[in-house]
């Protein structure tokens, strides 16, 4: 057998109909999803090719990336495919050096992403990526209603002091977004840059954004936002804590939709923090706890490969910032 034709593309009518056709979660989601994750990165793919068929698809977004006082170029890896007579051939492999060669050409400082269990041997392994070990997990326990019905017992009370203050949400961040990154981004050493053209594209003008509840302080001398998202998973009423950035006024914001959340009869609240980033302090006083790993119910693994001298401090410890505004899945 020979070997597939691997190239770097940008999104064409016959690589969506592929997308659309190979059982990814975003192919399902259909072609604006597809093209707004894209849309950022003028040649997004990785694609294998055997007798003239696309066999193989991996896709990766494109972000400004802070790296200390400085800003570069990174690209995420968030879609694989590989169709199923051409699997263990080694294909996923290929598709993944070939944009990684890819992205030092065209000037890329960092490749980084959330590979699964049976992404990370290949990614950790053949593929050189640091593993920063699984994702910084805490939860926030809301409502007795989650743990009583494990127990088979018929009650469901308040676990939060918050009360919802009634905040009105936002439908677009304003300038007041980029005083707030340029607030925080000194306590960061690396993540998105999260100015107001990130916040606006991530939560209003995807294909999620009606799922997303945004409240926010738009005081420009001391901006801060949270934004959540309710589902129905993992056995009960969860939120995931999308972000929750700020200052001073950071802390109220969070009390509140906290409480909110409660009042609506969510279960437990969900976000990603590192220990050592801005917002910690404020979510493990709202009662956040980091969540052992061997009680998570998935693995979501988090690697990084530093393209460039200027990302090298993407493979050490204590500088990134993560959030759930960093999974594309959710």
């Amino acid at each position: 057998m020979t070997d597939p034709v691997i190239s770097i593309e940008p999104l064409s009518d016959e690589l969506m109909d592929a997308y659309l056709a190979s059982g990814m979660e975003r192919g399902k989601s259909g072609r604006f999803a597809v093209e707004w994750t894209f849309e950022t990165n003028p040649a997004p793919f990785a694609v294998a090719r055997f007798d003239s068929q696309i066999v193989g698809i991996s896709g990766y977004i494109q972000s400004r990336m802070q790296f200390g006082s400085e800003t570069g170029v990174a690209f995420q890896a968030v879609d694989s495919f590989v169709s199923e007579s051409m699997r263990g051939k080694g294909i996923f492999t290929q598709l993944a050096r070939a944009y990684d060669a890819h992205t030092t050409s065209s000037g890329g400082d960092l490749v980084w992403g959330f590979p699964n269990d049976n992404a990370a041997p290949a990614w950790f392994g053949k593929l050189d990526w640091h593993s920063h070990g699984q994702v910084p997990f805490l939860i926030k326990p809301l409502r007795a209603g989650f743990f009583s019905r494990k127990f088979r017992l018929p009650f469901d009370f308040p676990l939060t002091r918050a009360r919802d203050q009634k905040l009105p949400p936002v439908t677009e961040v304003g300038e007041w977004g980029d005083a707030l990154w340029d607030s925080v981004a000194p306590a960061i050493g690396v993540g998105t840059v999260r100015d107001r053209a990130f916040l606006n594209h991530r939560l209003f003008n995807g294909p999620q954004a009606g799922h997303y509840r945004v409240v926010a302080s738009s005081d420009q001398a001391a901006p801060a936002i949270v934004a959540t998202r309710e589902a129905e998973k993992h056995g009960g009423r969860i939120a995931y804590v999308m972000e929750a950035l700020g200052g001073a006024s950071l802390e109220p914001l969070v009390m509140s939709e906290l409480g909110h959340l409660a009042s609506r009869g969510v279960e437990l609240a969900l976000a990603w923090s590192f220990p050592w980033s801005p917002n910690y302090r404020t979510l493990r006083k709202a009662g956040f706890m980091p969540l052992p790993e061997r009680l998570r119910p998935i693995h979501i693994w988090f690697g990084s490969r530093p393209k460039s001298g200027l990302a090298a401090p993407a493979d050490h410890q204590g500088q990134w910032y993560l959030s759930y505004l960093d999974s594309d899945t959710v």
